[in-house]
């Protein structure tokens, strides 16, 4: 039974092992594909084929193979051509998609896999006249440059290299290739400088510089009736020559390769546009959209109308004629604009323009007004270059298809708008008004369990946040669907424009009443302390969040409706003035509850004297205080006073003030005065009751025709009316006891009133 057991054990880990083995060698990274290899001398192609832990390739141009073997995500191996064999070490990155490494000479490799089919493999190599194979080998040049390396041995293919050309080492025959490309790049082609007929088997063809007396003689030569037509390379010397004599003539000390896109010229525009154009969702579509003169398009349609204007552009350009970049003019000096193509409903031209202060060559706005019109009449015409709709216009596209496909009438326009258009705009508009009232319904059924459906009725929920919320989802589908609809710049415009409005108008509504809800709680919360600060404060913090508010939801009206800045902000002054005259007594007041935080003279609860009014405070708020009189009213008092009046905060004192006064007959003798002066002074300092830190002052203060006024004033230890007063009479009357026990005549004692 044991052994039986340990051989079930044995079988467990030997299949845990075997699935292990397969996850792995199911997960072990495959080279196999083709690639784009750099290096610092260039960029070829490689095809690579993985059986197990073999890895064999080739690599164009210069007809190399790669051999070696594969551990885990390193390929380690050599590469042969006819010229040298190098050994190298590749590394596979995680996602599988590129590599790098180093050649044992000390060149770094960088590669990336390249799926699908190469344009340049479908470009076809006409040899069959010097035009055809100068046409040939400028689109090849092109694709070239804009990264498809794969039209690189199509491009050599076309060239005569002599034997010197031939033996040179591959990077500097590249950099040579490269140098001549740059030379007939410099030029302006055009198609009638090749004769028409061709006598022999060799020919020179002579091309232009634009703007310049410079011109390059290109020779072109038959080596046998099959191979066709190959450009004659030039020397190095004499390429270097031509090279530094066209770079002078427009300022250049050498090409920058991403100079096109600062549109110096028409060339540069058109090719930015085409280039970009297939870049455009990694980073293009700023460069084609660069390339577009919008002035007269509508700002707040950019976001929609502009690929929309590209993909029109791109479409008749496509549609037009076969054309290389090298025949348009690429004169950087030049002011002209350039007509690329005529048409009855509109033309295309690329025009100079002042940007920013400096010249920058972009598609005229009259072709941009054109353009849909001259793509609608020209939409059946077989593109030259397959077209792929982006993912911002598909949905647009495909509905107007399927619009065509169930009847030509509903492409029919009513004022620049397809029926079609006219037919889904209706129901978008059905569509937000049943979701945004759907959302009210689906709101108070999932929110019957929360407070606020609770302490709330539903048509205060509904004032306060659903009716907003509505407005803010009613105008979301409106404009997601509107924009899909590629409906004309008016129309668009005008349903953006009120989407917007809806947006801040319910965005502002909900975050008002959010504001109010939450300041109403710290209220709450704030009443419920000792300090009246916390109260002001948040009042104060509420009614500045919500100017606040109100003053962005302003300038994001604005901003929708394209006022200026300076327009709402000379408004806002010339309103805030106005405002300010009318309401000077509430900002005057607002101003004074600010003061009353910052200094803090009473707390509510305190006994205070304001100018000729003695209370007690009861309430402090945003534009006014409250305070409970003697009289047992309620007294109403803006702060704005309260800050020009002097304060008296009784409930801060240490000690409540006595003062008192004796009248005694005429004829009490001074001795006896002295002696009641002397037992009171000593009373008062031996009473605990009494404040013997603060003044105590006994004495005849004077004599008048009533008799001698003996006055008393002193401190004693109490903060309350109920406390002094029991106090004050407890020591007057002892004090009129000991005048009496004197023999002192008491004519009456008088009592200041103490507040």
């Amino acid at each position: 039974m044991e052994g039986s057991g340990m051989q079930k054990s044995n079988l467990w880990i030997l299949m845990v092992w075997m699935a292990l083995l397969v996850g792995l060698s199911a997960d072990a990274p495959s080279w196999s594909g083709k690639w784009h290899v750099f290096w610092k001398q260039g960029a070829f192609v490689v095809q690579l084929e993985q059986h197990g832990n073999e890895l064999n390739g080739t690599y164009q141009p210069d007809n190399g193979v790669l051999k070696g073997t594969v551990e885990g995500n390193t390929f380690r191996g050599v590469s042969i051509n006819a010229q040298m064999t190098n050994y190298f070490v590749f590394t596979l990155s995680p996602d599988r998609n590129a590599f790098f490494g180093n050649m044992e000479s000390g060149d770094w490799v960088a590669g990336n896999r390249v799926e699908g089919q190469s344009t340049a493999l479908e470009q076809p190599v006409n040899m069959s006249h010097p035009l055809t194979t100068m046409y040939t080998f400028l689109k090849l040049g092109n694709q070239v440059r804009n990264g498809n390396f794969e039209a690189l041995e199509r491009a050599i293919g076309l060239l005569s290299l002599s034997k010197q050309q031939q033996s040179y080492y591959y990077g500097k025959r590249m950099a040579l290739i490269r140098k001549f490309f740059q030379v007939l790049d410099l030029c302006t082609i055009h198609k009638y400088e090749f004769p028409s007929t061709m006598e022999g088997n060799r020919t020179t063809v002579l091309f232009h510089q634009a703007g310049t007396d410079n011109t390059v003689a290109v020779k072109f030569l038959k080596e046998n009736s099959a191979a066709g037509w190959k450009i004659k390379l030039p020397s190095e010397a004499e390429i270097d020559a031509k090279l530094k004599e066209l770079l002078h003539a427009y300022g250049l000390e050498e090409l920058d390769p991403n100079r096109n896109l600062q549109l110096t010229n028409p060339r540069d525009t058109m090719r930015t546009f085409i280039e970009q154009n297939e870049r455009w969702e990694k980073g293009g579509k700023k460069y084609v959209l660069d390339t577009l003169n919008l002035s007269s398009v509508d700002p707040a349609i950019w976001e929609w109308q502009a690929p929309l204007l590209a993909h029109y552009l791109l479409g008749v350009i496509n549609r037009v004629s076969d054309f290389v970049y090298q025949e348009i003019p690429n004169n950087p000096k030049s002011r002209m604009p350039y007509v690329y193509f005529y048409h009855p409903i509109g033309s295309i031209v690329i025009a100079p323009y002042e940007i920013e202060g400096k010249i920058r060559w972009q598609f005229t706005p009259k072709t941009l007004e054109s353009i849909e019109s001259l793509y609608e009449a020209m939409e059946d015409v077989p593109p030259k270059v397959d077209m792929v709709v982006r993912s911002e216009n598909d949905l647009y596209f495909t509905l107007k298809r399927y619009a065509k496909s169930i009847s030509p009438l509903l492409i029919k326009k009513v004022h620049d708008t397809a029926l079609w258009q006219i037919i889904l705009l209706g129901i978008i508009v059905l569509l937000a008004l049943f979701v945004s009232y759907l959302s009210k319904w689906i709101t108070f059924a999932l929110g019957r369990k929360f407070y606020l459906t609770k302490r709330w009725s539903e048509e205060m929920i509904t004032l306060r946040f659903l009716r907003p919320a509505q407005l803010v989802i009613f105008s979301l589908i409106l404009l997601n669907g509107a924009h899909q609809l590629g409906l004309s710049d008016f129309l668009f415009a005008l349903i953006k424009t009120f989407s917007y409005l809806l947006i801040v108008v319910g965005t502002t509504w909900i975050f008002y009443n959010l504001i109010s809800i939450m300041f109403s709680a710290l209220q709450i919360h704030a009443r419920k302390t000792s300090t009246d600060v916390d109260e002001i404060i948040i009042s104060l913090s509420g009614s500045i969040l919500r100017i606040i508010l109100v003053t962005v939801a302003l300038f994001a009206v604005a901003e929708v409706l394209h006022i200026p800045y300076k327009t709402v902000l000379a408004g806002l002054g010339i309103g805030g003035l106005a405002f300010a005259i009318a309401a000077k007594d509430t900002i005057a007041n607002f101003f004074g509850s600010a003061i009353i935080i910052a200094d803090r003279p009473f707390k509510t609860g305190d006994r205070v004297k304001i100018g000729d009014d003695v209370g007690v405070i009861i309430n402090v708020g945003i534009r006014s205080t409250k305070i409970r009189t003697t009289y047992d009213t309620i007294l109403t008092i803006p702060n704005n006073m309260i800050t020009r009046e002097m304060i008296d905060n009784y409930t801060e004192r240490e000690a409540m003030r006595v003062d008192t006064k004796f009248l005694f007959a005429l004829d009490t003798p001074k001795e006896v005065l002295d002696e009641v002066d002397k037992k009171v002074s000593e009373f008062l300092y031996a009473h605990p009751e009494v404040d013997h830190d603060k003044i105590i002052l006994t004495g005849v203060n004077d004599y008048t025709t009533r008799g001698i006024l003996f006055e008393l004033r002193f401190f004693v230890k109490a903060q309350n009316e109920v406390k002094y007063s029991d106090i004050r009479h407890r020591i007057v009357t002892d004090i009129a006891n000991m005048i009496k026990e004197t023999g002192i005549e008491l004519v009456f004692i008088q009592h200041e009133e103490v507040v």
